[in-house]
């Protein structure tokens, strides 16, 4: 709702009005302005609603013991045989392909180490 505010008054800085049609008002009028915000304050309250439900919804994962994120590629073994072969002097691209993951969590693996 906070950036509908802003807009609005940017818009007719810049001589701009909004014409709705369907929904039947004119931002060039101050009726048209309070019409505008009337029907941005249902879309406001139902991105709140999404926010609220998603958190909780998170917490009662949390709660259940739910690991959330991506899953774990990496063991401690694998991440032993990195730094072992990057010891020897091993290219990313050749330990990744003797290990079987993605340069890139080679990569991932090494800056933790």
């Amino acid at each position: 709702m906070k950036e509908l505010v802003l807009f609005l008054p940017d818009m007719k800085d810049r001589w701009i009005g909004i014409c709705s049609v369907h929904q039947g008002f004119d931002t060039s009028t101050s009726m048209g302005e309070i019409m505008f915000q009337v029907v941005g304050i249902p879309s406001s309250w139902e991105r709140e609603m999404i926010r609220e439900r998603t958190l909780a919804g998170l917490e009662r994962a949390k709660s259940q013991g739910k690991t959330l994120g991506w899953r774990k590629v990496t063991n401690d073994t694998m991440t032993a045989k990195i730094t072992e072969l990057r010891d020897e002097k091993k290219s990313i691209r050749q330990i990744a392909s003797e290990v079987g993951i993605s340069r890139g969590t080679v990569n991932n693996v090494l800056k933790v180490a």
